[in-house]
């Protein structure tokens, strides 16, 4: 697998996912959901909890677990990695437009092999989007145009992530909301890749076809079950294949984000939603936590 997808966020789209303003409308209910990923915090008579997103997710996914509905209703404060309302923002756009595009001559066609080029016309072509509509913007983006658009063919709906879902709740609530980076940031970290890093995830994704797909479902899959070890080893293995990708999108951000996170454990109750991706592994929030001294326990 490699080191980017539409699904955790954040990797790149499981990493980081666009979505669209209607992305705050209700979800279906459907049969409950198994555990899901949430981690409770513990220390100085102070509990909070950790929750590992999908940034894109299917209908069958809700009603979330329960276990994650009722430490919701306890939290009095929202962290996530950026305002989900920001990142469909008009001046979002244009940040877009002027990172995720072409101004120096060069085109996909210039930067990519024949056979990749030819590979990526051909998957276009079956989500019936022309490739003049990609031509010009830079691997990064289209990793996340194509992924994207074949994702929520496949039935998975940007709408329907963790991250959007909460992010809902909480304005409904009224509960107070902390973003731990800009969404601006958020696309410096997939602009400010090498080229020739965006080009070899992007290869790694033509290469991989429909497989691709199948690994989405059995990330989806191991999240609803709680299954840390199975997401560390499909959301991780593949990423920490390029060590640059892996120590910009995942180890330098969850190093950011620690201070702004203990900030908010400190006073309890806090109820912190990222990409899953950051949840597990060597250099994880958990294992973060548990090493300054937390108690960290899968709920």
């Amino acid at each position: 697998m490699k080191n980017q997808r539409p699904i955790a966020t954040e990797e790149e789209h499981r990493v980081l996912q666009f979505r669209p303003r209607s992305a705050l409308q209700s979800p279906p209910v459907q049969t409950p959901a198994s555990r899901g990923f949430i981690w409770s915090v513990e220390r100085d008579g102070k509990t909070s909890w950790l929750v590992g997103s999908l940034h894109v997710l299917t209908q069958d996914a809700y009603p979330l677990p329960a276990a994650m509905e009722q430490a919701f209703t306890r939290a009095k404060t929202l962290i996530e990695e950026t305002d989900v309302n920001e990142l469909s923002s008009p001046d979002m756009v244009g940040i877009v437009a002027t990172k995720g595009l072409f101004t120096n001559g060069q085109t996909l066609e210039t930067v990519l092999t024949p056979s990749a080029y030819a590979k990526l016309t051909q998957r276009m072509a079956a989500t019936g989007l022309p490739i003049e509509m990609v031509r010009m913007m830079r691997p990064w983006m289209v990793e996340l145009t194509l992924s994207g658009v074949e994702l929520q063919k496949a039935g998975f709906d940007p709408e329907l992530g963790i991250d959007v879902h909460y992010r809902r709740k909480a304005g409904d609530n009224g509960m107070a909301l902390s973003m731990l980076e800009t969404a601006a940031e958020q696309i410096d970290y997939l602009a400010g890749l090498p080229l020739d890093v965006q080009i070899a995830q992007l290869q790694q994704t033509l290469d991989e076809g429909d497989a691709e797909l199948k690994e989405v479902r059995e990330i989806a899959a191991a999240w609803r079950a709680g299954d840390a070890p199975a997401i560390e080893q499909l959301l991780l293995k593949g990423m920490k294949d390029s060590p640059a990708y892996y120590q910009s999108l995942v180890v330098n951000r969850n190093r950011r984000w620690m201070p702004k996170i203990e900030s908010c454990l400190a006073t309890g109750n806090c109820f912190v939603v990222v990409g899953a991706a950051h949840m597990v592994g060597t250099d994880g929030l958990v294992t973060m936590l548990k090493q300054k001294g937390y108690k960290v326990s899968q709920q």
